[in-house]
This record gives C-alpha cells, sequence and structure tokens, in this order.
C-alpha cells in the first residue's frame, strides 16, 4: 500500500516538476557588433607594419583578443579567416554602415539603403519582429554608440526600446525607475567628452548593456560597439588596435556576466559579428566602401573603393552552438544569414514573415525551449 502511495507521490512531483522546468529553460540571444573591424586583426592580430612598434611588443591574434580565441574559438566556432578556407562577407554592394546594419538585422540586402544619412529604415528588422511574437514582446531592446541605431531600426515605428549615441538612459527606456548605477552613468557620459560627433565612448555602452541586463532581463538584447571604425577613419592604426583589445574585454565581461546569471546561464548565445571590413593594404586600411554609394553624402568611408571591405567574420559561443573552432567549408556565408539565425536560436522562423530573408547559418541545435508556432507579423 505503502508502496504505490509513494509512487504516486513521486509521479505527482514528477509531473508538477517537467512543465516548470520547460518553462524555466528559455533560449537568450546577445547579439554583440563591433563597427568595421577586419578579419585581418581578428585571425592574424596587428600588422607590424602598421602599428609601429618592436615585433615583440605586437600583439598576435590570441593577445589582442583572448576571449574570442581562447572561449568563443574552443567552446563555439569562428569564421572568417580567408587564410584558411573559411569565408564570410555582406551581400550589399556599399559596405559602409547603415548598408551593412540593414543586411544583418534585416536579412537581405536592399539598394534603397546605399549610405549613412539619417533616414528611418523602411524595413521591419527581426528585432522588431520578434518583439511582436507571443513570448517576445517586451523582451527585446537595443544599445549602441552610434547615433543612427533610432534610424536603422526604426524607432518611430517599431516601439523598440533603443539607447544609442548620447541618449542617457530613461525610465521610459528601461521600463522603471533608473538604478543607482544607471544614474552614475548618465552622469559620468554627460560629464566625459566623446572624439567624435556622433559615437560615444563604447565603455558607456558596455556599461548600459550590462546594467540593463541586470535590471531588465531580456531575451534579445542588440549591442552595437563602434570605438575601432572613427579610430581607423582618423588613419590611428594603434588606436584602432587598442579598441577591438578592449572590445574583446567587453565580451569576457559579458560572457561571465551572463554565466553568474541564473536568468541566461545554460541558455544564452552570444553572436559577435561586425557590419563591413576595411581595406585590406596599408594605403587602405583606414578606409571601406564603394564609388557605387552615392556622392556628396555623410558616409563613413574614403571616396576610392577600399577592396576587401566586403569581407567579414563571425564567433558565437552558447548551448546551441557545437565546439567546432573555426569553420571551414568551400561555402562563402553571407552577413544576411544572421538575422534568420538569431530568431532560430529563440526558436522563431523569421523567413516565414520575410521571404528576402536569407536562411539561418546552418550549425545551430534546436533552442533550448519548445519551437514556437510560425507566427506572421501583424
Amino acid at each position: 500500500m505503502w508502496q504505490r502511495l509513494l509512487f504516486s507521490v513521486l509521479m505527482t512531483l514528477w509531473t508538477g516538476w517537467v512543465p516548470a522546468q520547460a518553462q524555466t529553460l528559455q533560449s537568450k540571444v546577445v547579439l554583440v557588433t563591433i563597427d568595421g573591424v577586419r578579419w585581418q586583426e581578428v585571425f592574424g592580430g596587428a600588422d607590424p607594419s602598421l602599428y609601429g612598434r618592436q615585433p615583440a611588443d605586437v600583439p598576435t591574434a590570441a593577445q589582442l583578443m583572448p576571449f574570442l580565441h581562447q572561449v568563443m574559438g574552443r567552446q563555439g566556432l569562428l569564421i572568417g579567416d580567408r587564410r584558411h578556407d573559411s569565408r564570410m562577407r555582406v551581400s550589399n554592394p556599399y559596405a559602409v554602415s547603415y548598408p551593412g546594419y540593414q543586411e544583418l538585422l534585416t536579412g537581405f540586402a536592399d539598394p534603397r539603403i546605399s549610405d549613412n544619412r539619417k533616414t528611418p529604415n523602411p524595413n521591419v528588422s527581426v528585432l522588431e519582429w520578434l518583439n511582436q511574437q507571443a513570448g517576445m514582446q517586451g523582451q527585446v531592446a537595443a544599445i549602441g554608440s552610434w547615433e543612427l541605431l533610432p534610424y536603422i531600426l526604426n524607432t518611430t515605428r517599431s516601439k523598440l526600446p533603443v539607447n544609442a549615441g548620447f541618449m542617457p538612459l530613461t525610465e521610459g527606456f528601461v521600463g522603471g525607475p533608473l538604478s543607482d548605477k544607471m544614474q552614475l552613468l548618465n552622469q559620468l557620459q554627460r560629464q566625459t567628452p566623446s572624439p567624435w560627433q556622433a559615437v560615444r565612448l563604447d565603455s558607456f555602452t558596455h556599461q548600459f548593456a550590462l546594467e540593463y541586463l541586470r535590471v531588465q532581463q531580456p531575451r534579445l538584447l542588440y549591442v552595437a560597439f563602434g570605438e575601432p571604425d572613427d579610430f581607423a577613419h582618423g588613419g590611428d592604426y594603434p588606436r584602432y588596435v587598442q579598441a577591438l583589445q578592449r572590445a574583446d574585454q567587453y565580451l569576457a565581461q559579458l560572457w561571465q556576466t551572463l554565466q553568474n546569471d541564473p536568468f541566461y546561464r545554460g541558455q544564452t548565445t552570444l553572436i559577435v559579428t561586425t557590419d563591413h571590413g576595411r581595406g585590406d593594404s596599408a594605403t587602405t586600411w583606414s578606409r571601406h566602401g564603394s564609388t557605387r554609394v552615392l556622392p556628396g553624402v555623410l558616409q563613413k568611408s574614403g571616396s576610392a573603393d577600399a577592396a576587401g571591405s566586403e569581407h567579414i567574420w563571425l564567433a558565437a559561443v552558447g548551448p546551441q552552438i557545437p565546439a567546432q573552432g573555426l569553420v571551414r567549408s568551400d561555402t562563402e556565408w553571407l552577413q544576411s544569414q544572421v538575422a534568420s539565425t538569431v530568431a532560430e536560436l529563440l526558436g522563431y522562423d523569421y523567413q516565414q514573415f520575410q521571404y528576402r530573408a536569407a536562411t539561418h547559418l546552418p550549425w545551430f541545435a534546436e533552442p533550448t525551449a519548445a519551437k514556437h508556432p510560425r507566427q506572421i507579423a501583424p
């Protein structure tokens, strides 16, 4: 009799426990971009001919980006070392920032987006679409250094919470009272000048993102760093390299923060990539883009073509990412595949909504949570 009673109690506990576990395990994604970083530095380290130091003082790839190589490269995957049959590129013909972010976040290149003018993006991004889906509403946000991010994500239409440029953190963005740290960060940002008119220092973007993760716990956060591109445009190669090194440190701290939080630990994929490459020679490394960009408008590229600007890279780590290391293939992967990949990792089919979006990258396991029904945004 007592055996049957014990069995009944255990079965009750088991059936009650399983749904609770299923509800607790939800896949999350943090997407990070580092503006205008060449694959050459990511995989080959600093160029001695440009760095201006003794060879022993020039950082190798592992010294420049230790987190990316020692953690993401060993526990996840890397794409983009063209010396070793690993290739990725943008599919837009312009290789400048707005067209790159448009392709990355919507899943396709749009010839209407050809430069960096402050025009609202007519296309719905994967972030906007996911924010409309059941289980994701109010769970998506973006924080970036460049002031054009609200235009790229068309916040007027999308209503996405976006903090970018020199915007302070607000109660409207955070969804409640500001924490003490948020108030301090706002004060420090007001008091700290940036070398650039349109880009804040990445340290503020990084700290804003960490605090937003702690307070709001979104399922999808997009973080966009900008310093390397702007130092490169100034022709300052050592500072470009140092900015990339700092970005790797930010990634390490971000990943550690995710692993220390039970809400994210074991359930979160980190994807890191860039919006475009740069010229592949000693005379073109500081610029990027194509003469197909309309002349006479604000752009971050030089006036002449910079061959190699279309070449980009990607790194990913998380429970749905195989420990594959450098992905070698005859296939050249595309920037436009990232949007569908983000949705797939969260359990949604973005292509069902956006037929122009490229298919997701093929190495990812099923999401932690059950696959959601394919839904169309209204």
